[in-house]
């Protein structure tokens, strides 16, 4: 008799211990905080700089449980520049030489991957252009003096012993708007322009010829393994310190999308016009095989970036902040 009771006792105290710990269970669940939700911005420059995250932007690929990203189309430098000066935005597709001036003046990003490899062209019409010294005694138009891409012309001509001061004349246009209006107009006999408006010009004016590209002369004299470091991509340095496992999966989505966009130029085109990144389908289609999209990650690319810069440091030390940044310039997880 004995023996049952102490055998029913044992059997009480097992199930209260088992009550007791589901309901400890229970109140630490019912007290677990809830997963933090990790949200951010990417910004992109409408134009060209935007074209390779375009698939992206159409499909927001998921980078993890928890994850919020707010993809932003920004109209110009001037607009998307004090964002990044306030440290508003955390990934961005931005020129090259912005990211090392941002770099030099104490804010806090890093270039994390190369995007965009030149997508500059000289066009003529009515002159004979088939190599650089045919640019002697001429007429040229372009854009924004002092820029960086005026900054690579003047050093393309120098390399050819062409003096861009004394062996032709630059006619400096307002814009790339205006420059591409005059030549769709005939009033330009030689124009240095950005993609899209190669395309938009040549499709507008079949007198128009796509005469000189700057990226294969830039690699002639470089190198093939040092090519034209233009536009890059950006990350914010505490946001990569706090969460490199999203920033690496956005680095590996941002790839692919780049190879989606070159692989598929009339549907990227497409994607293009849906999101307003300035380019027209029919125009896009043309245009981004001579945008010269790949991806590359800063530290594969940091030759060639250090080229770019040090040619701008060169010519126009202002337009990368002074002085060439240091190894944390370049993003490692």
């Amino acid at each position: 008799m004995k023996r049952k009771i102490r055998v029913w006792l044992m059997l009480g105290l097992f199930v209260l211990s088992v009550v007791g710990c589901s309901s400890v269970k229970k109140d630490n669940a019912e007290k677990a905080v809830p997963t933090e939700t990790v949200s951010f911005k990417v910004a992109v420059l409408r134009g060209p700089t935007a074209v390779g995250m375009i698939k992206m932007m159409e499909n927001k690929p998921s980078l993890g449980d928890n994850v919020k990203v707010d993809y932003l189309v920004e109209q110009t430098p001037d607009m998307l520049n004090p964002k990044l000066l306030k440290g508003e935005i955390e990934i961005a597709t931005i020129p090259t030489n912005s990211a090392a001036n941002l770099y030099n003046k104490g804010v806090g990003y890093q270039i994390a991957a190369m995007n965009t490899w030149g997508v500059m062209y000289v066009l003529s019409n009515g002159v004979t252009v088939n190599n650089w010294a045919d640019l002697k005694g001429q007429q040229i138009d372009t854009a924004s003096k002092g820029a960086a891409y005026d900054v690579v012309f003047r050093y393309l001509l120098s390399e050819n012993g062409i003096d861009p001061e004394k062996d032709l004349t630059l006619k400096y246009i307002s814009s790339p708007v205006e420059q591409a209006q005059m030549a769709i107009a005939g009033n330009s006999k030689i124009t240095v322009l950005p993609e899209p408006w190669v395309s938009t010009v040549l499709s507008k004016n079949k007198n128009m010829k796509l005469a000189l590209d700057m990226q294969q002369e830039w690699t002639r004299i470089n190198g093939a393994d040092v090519p034209f470091a233009q536009t890059c991509l950006v990350v914010k340095a505490d946001f990569a310190s706090k969460h490199p496992d999203i920033v690496d999966k956005f680095l590996q989505e941002y790839a692919n999308s780049i190879d989606w966009v070159n692989k598929n130029p009339v549907a990227a085109g497409e994607l293009v016009t849906k999101h307003d990144i300035g380019i027209p389908a029919d125009i896009a289609g043309s245009a981004i095989p001579r945008c010269n999209l790949r991806y590359m990650s800063s530290t594969d690319a940091k030759s060639a970036i250090e080229k770019y810069l040090q040619v701008l440091l060169d010519f126009s030390p202002d337009s990368i902040g002074g002085k060439l940044p240091d190894a944390k310039f370049y993003y490692q997880k």
